[in-house]
């Protein structure tokens, strides 16, 4: 039984399931956008009251007995999707300041040589998107240029899925390379979204966000361990105090994320000895100290004390990533998906014209032919400069099918949508609602191409490989 679930465990934190997962959120929020879509609208879009602790105190008033309604905490949203997108997507951008810390201390991106190439074809990744953009709307004479950082974006999600489906028919090394290349986009994309999708700054606030931020990593520097620390200036005063700034929230997220404790409390030899002694007390008893299924007092206080002891030796941080992945993966990316990827297709457009405006083509043609154009002419600039070299076992062509396969844009160019045509203007309103949809549309038309024609390219060639 322990194994069955333990393999669950494994398939249900799989890239593969994952990413079906993401993928079925967003074809349902989109189905559900287009059957009904005042629903839709009415979930997602409408101020919402949230009512905790309902108090009633009966008082007479003009000869009549009125009840007064009071509760212990209102909560007031403007709507649902602001709800996902300030909050829920902050801890989706801790995580990711969690890995790329991870990475940037002992991983992928811990290292000259390691780094350089992925991070180079990242770079060209997002370059090559932003300028065939800019190519389509540069004329716009209103908020339409604003998009340029939309197809920039992979989903690392949605492209580790695609790619595992392979399997062995492409080489581990370039599954690694995909990885640390959407590790370093996530790195661009928040780049992006703190320095040229602010609205307005307050400087104020920010500079107590920062105050926030400088004593978190003081206190990451003299090793201090104690997470509710970093969990409690985080939200009250980091997460509040960026929200209040200007400056998306999410990034808050981020920060958060890289002040985090990367340090082990001991070695691994150290944890071995004093673990095996804890062991020998808990094997020195016996069956004895079982009774009735519960265990004695001497020995509950030994498993705590190895728990503990685990909870000291493991690094902070990988222990929380760890805690928090399925939580992100399984539930926090989807709702993002249902709440963001609902296109109505119904309106003053048809499905044909709505794609062939300039702001869907600039997306749509960014990330489905900017996307492998850019990592493959980065990639091979650095090579022949001498200062990156291929993965053992990869072929140029699999750089190509790897480009393709990152033109899934997805989570991060939808959340990019929201911040370029987000507007207090009203008399742009409605051309700013009908650009995010034609956006949101060509990330979802680009994403599901490019995951097909990328998965086609790879397999094709490793079938020639074999022949």
């Amino acid at each position: 039984m322990g194994m069955k679930l333990k393999k669950l465990r494994s398939i249900l934190a799989g890239p593969t399931f994952t990413g079906g997962l993401l993928f079925f959120a967003a074809v349902a929020a989109f189905v559900w956008a287009n059957v009904s879509p005042d629903t839709y609208n009415a979930v997602w879009n409408q101020p919402l009251t949230l009512n905790l602790g309902k108090h009633v105190e009966k008082a007479p008033e003009n000869g009549q007995v009125v009840e007064h309604v009071s509760y212990f905490m209102s909560i007031h949203l403007k709507s649902l999707q602001l709800f996902v997108s300030d909050l829920l997507m902050v801890i989706f951008f801790f995580s990711v300041g969690l890995e790329l810390k991870g990475e940037f201390v002992a991983g992928k991106l811990s290292s000259f040589k390691k780094a350089i190439l992925p991070i180079a074809a990242a770079l060209g990744g997002m370059l090559a998107p932003a300028i065939i953009y800019h190519l389509f709307n540069h004329n716009a004479a209103d908020i339409a240029e604003q998009g340029w950082g939309i197809p920039m974006a992979t989903d690392i999600a949605f492209s580790l899925a695609v790619i595992s489906l392979l399997a062995k028919r492409v080489p581990l090394s370039l599954k690694v390379f995909l990885m640390t290349l959407a590790v370093a986009d996530d790195l661009g994309g928040i780049a992006v979204i703190a320095f040229f999708y602010t609205e307005h700054l307050n400087t104020g606030a920010l500079a107590i966000a920062m105050i926030g931020v400088a004593f978190l990593f003081f206190s990451n520097m003299v090793n201090a361990r104690t997470r509710w620390v970093y969990y409690v200036v985080g939200f009250v005063v980091v997460w509040t105090q960026i929200l209040e700034s200007g400056v998306h929230a999410t990034i808050a997220g981020v920060l958060m994320g890289f002040a985090f404790p990367t340090n082990a409390g001991m070695l691994p030899k150290d944890y071995a000895v004093k673990a095996k002694k804890l062991l020998g007390k808990i094997e020195d008893k016996g069956h004895e100290t079982i009774f009735r299924g519960m265990p004695d007092a001497e020995t509950s206080d030994t498993y705590f004390e190895l728990k503990q002891l685990t909870k000291y030796a493991e690094s902070p941080l990988a222990s929380v990533e760890r805690t928090l992945a399925p939580w992100v993966s399984l539930l926090v990316m989807p709702v993002f998906a249902l709440a963001n990827a609902g296109v109505n297709v119904s309106g003053d457009l048809s499905f044909t014209q709505a794609i062939a405006t300039p702001v869907a083509l600039g997306v749509g043609i960014g990330l489905l032919v900017g996307k492998p154009i850019g990592i493959f002419l980065f990639t091979l600039l650095f090579v022949k400069l001498g200062i990156g070299k291929l993965p053992e076992g990869v072929k140029w062509k699999h750089i190509f099918g790897m480009g393709l396969i990152a033109g899934m844009g997805f989570t991060v160019a939808l959340f990019i949508t929201e911040l370029a045509f987000r507007t207090t203007d009203l008399s742009i309103r409605e051309i700013a609602m009908n650009y995010t949809s034609e956006a949101k549309l060509a990330i979802l038309l680009a994403s599901v191409l490019a995951a097909i024609i990328g998965y086609t390219f790879l397999y094709a060639i490793s079938l020639k490989r074999k022949h």
